[in-house]
């Protein structure tokens, strides 16, 4: 995240959904772990995300419904082929997403990964025609696409990382750059693939605090079947500047990290999965954030949790562990928060499992930039995280 380098803490969600649906619980509402009523609950939908997007004060509704996924690839014919083992067309998953760019035009294009590692940092640029790529294995974790940068990782001036970032002027790559996967066009899409950073902290002086494993800018992006992993700011969401309104929409999946792991501007929906928290890099007692949201406050959707489980693996203490802080991005102190148009965040986790690593009695915290939490009649501008019909031991039932 571009946050201050005072930021500390745990990021790990592991999203591997699974649709289920869970019975009504009933939670007091408090001023510190707001609980949606069933009436505004109906606000707080998947189809409510994904309605609309474009640029803030003239967003563009259009409905956009992904609820169906990437589909089975046994209805995809791969237009290019990738193996790692040399046994097709290309052997890197930048050449074949190269090569689908050049061949240009509005129809969707295929491309197929056989299982294996692939240890590359890849671009999906913004001229890119609409992309579905996916993995031959059914499982995520046999296509693995991996690579180990971080925001201090040493780069030439003069010249980006790739196309999806514009670093040309910096010496390291920066957060956005760190990112092993950047989606930077819209109508992307991938299944049964695997995306990881695996930086090793302390390799370079400094605030390592950037290691993204997928950062997504493009509009209506669907992941389906997917393994995110880092440890901190592992997956990015957001367009390319804060104006912009993005999609994303993520099935079936999972998330994993120790410290504001997923975070941006962007709209995203994670339906259906598993976000962990890891302890392994961190470990027991350390307090940490899972979302980071710099949701700008005249977008009404950040993120939404829902139908989805939310535990953790490693030493990880009980109540210890924030759902969620705002992330106050561009706001370098308290002074130059301004009301009403600097970003406050927005959070709905509903219809879920939480274990007992969230904080029972005040799992939100104060933002980045010190603005302590607060739900109404509020100082600054009021935090939008909210809660509905949740059970597990970090739930509050």
């Amino acid at each position: 995240m571009f946050h201050a380098p005072a930021r500390q803490g745990l990021w790990a969600l592991a999203l591997a959904c699974s649709l289920y649906s869970l019975p009504a619980y009933s939670v007091s509402s408090t001023a510190t772990r707001p609980q949606l009523t069933s009436s505004s609950a109906a606000n707080y939908t998947v189809a409510k995300y994904m309605a609309q997007a474009g640029t803030l004060g003239s967003l563009t509704t259009d409905n956009w419904d992904p609820s169906s996924g990437v589909g089975a690839i046994s209805s995809f014919t791969a237009n290019y082929a990738v193996a790692a083992d040399g046994s097709a067309t290309y052997k890197t998953i930048q050449a074949a997403i190269n090569a689908a760019v050049s061949a240009g035009g509005s129809a969707r294009k295929y491309i197929s990964v056989k299982a294996g590692t692939y240890k590359e940092v890849v671009c999906v640029p913004s001229s890119a025609p609409p992309i579905t790529l996916y993995g031959l294995d059914a499982t995520s974790g046999n296509t693995v696409i991996v690579f180990g940068n971080a925001n201090l990782t040493p780069k030439s001036s003069g010249t980006s990382t790739h196309a999806c970032v514009g670093n040309a002027s910096a010496t390291t790559v920066g957060t956005l750059g760190s990112a092993t996967f950047n989606v930077a066009a819209s109508n992307f899409r991938a299944r049964n693939l695997s995306f990881k950073n695996s930086y090793v902290e302390g390799t370079y002086s400094g605030s390592n605090q950037s290691a993204l494993a997928l950062a997504v800018r493009g509009d209506k992006a669907i992941f389906e079947n997917v393994s995110i992993t880092g440890n901190q700011d592992t997956l990015y969401i957001g367009g390319s500047s804060y104006t912009t309104v993005i999609r994303a929409y993520f099935k079936s999946s999972f998330i994993q990290g120790d410290t504001d792991f997923i975070f941006g501007h962007g709209t995203a929906a994670f339906n259906g999965c598993t976000i962990q928290y890891t302890g392994a890099r961190l470990g027991s007692g350390t307090a940490s954030y899972i979302f980071a949201p710099s949701t700008r406050p005249a977008n009404t959707y950040g993120f939404l949790v829902i139908n989805s489980t939310l535990n953790y693996a490693g030493s990880v203490a009980s109540s210890s562990i924030y759902l969620a802080r705002a992330w106050d991005e561009g706001i370098g102190s308290l002074s130059n928060y301004v009301n009403g148009a600097s970003p406050n965040g927005q959070v709905t986790v509903r219809d879920s499992s939480i274990a007992g690593h969230i904080r029972l009695t005040a799992p939100w915290g104060s933002s980045t930039a010190g603005r302590a939490y607060c739900s109404s009649g509020c100082t600054y501008s009021p935090n939008r995280f909210y809660e509905y019909n949740n059970s597990g031991a970090g739930s509050g039932n």
